[in-house]
């Protein structure tokens, strides 16, 4: 069960807590989101107490944790779409989500917090540490620079960071909703039901409907049945 004790040392310490996650890292179809989350500490005790890894909640625990959400959390969710994933890669799409994220949610909270004392660090579920340096060198960003020693990666980190599993919930919620939004464009293909990934429902709907523009042609099967 996710807890705050990554959060209390954080705060002990005077660090800024961000944790990262994604979604539809997997999937067939659509975007993959990255959401990064803060919460403050001082005020833990009005925070939902189910926030945990959102593969543990079900679709209603999940809508009512965002829902009792208030001003002590901040959080903020950007995408890279499935032309990015079949572009640059699935490793490289998912730092350029997470960046986006990342530097939304820092722009907020410069606004946000007066003390600036605090140094950050930024704590991603998984084992994969990624490369923002690269990325900022690739796109020539110098705005934001994410030194390596601010970039933490924690393997299950939605299990055991409220912040972490709060980042997880966010993004599954939003990429749901996206894909709930392609199924009434798209009402053959069931997203809603399966949200782009490999079910043998979606499948069937591809080989009988064909491959659309939002389904990501570097991934099998799409790309063993893809020609241009």
């Amino acid at each position: 069960m996710a807890n705050f004790d990554l959060e209390r040392n954080s705060l002990s310490n005077n660090i800024i807590m961000i944790g990262v996650d994604e979604a539809g890292r997997g999937s067939w179809a659509g975007p993959l989101v990255a959401t990064a989350s803060w919460l403050d500490f001082k005020k833990y005790k009005l925070l939902n107490k189910e926030i945990n890894d959102s593969k543990r909640l079900t679709t209603n625990q999940r809508k009512k944790i965002l829902l009792s959400l208030n001003n002590s959390v901040k959080y903020c969710s950007s995408i890279s779409s499935e032309r990015e994933i079949d572009f640059y890669g699935l490793t490289f799409a998912n730092t350029m989500a997470m960046k986006r994220s990342i530097f939304s949610l820092l722009e907020i909270l410069n606004n946000y917090i007066a003390d600036k004392k605090y140094d950050f660090q930024i704590f991603i579920d998984g084992k994969y540490k990624p490369n923002f340096l690269n990325f900022d060198k690739s796109f020539k960003i110098k705005k934001l620079k994410l030194i390596s020693n601010n970039v933490i990666p924690l393997v299950k980190g939605d299990n055991k960071s409220k912040t972490i599993a709060l980042s997880s919930i966010i993004a599954k919620e939003t990429r749901n909703n996206i894909m709930k939004q392609y199924s009434l464009k798209y009402p053959n293909y069931s997203f809603d039901k399966h949200f782009g990934y490999g079910t043998v429902r979606h499948k069937e709907a591809i080989l009988k409907y064909g491959i659309l523009g939002l389904h990501r042609k570097s991934f099998k099967p799409i790309s063993t049945i893809y020609s241009e």
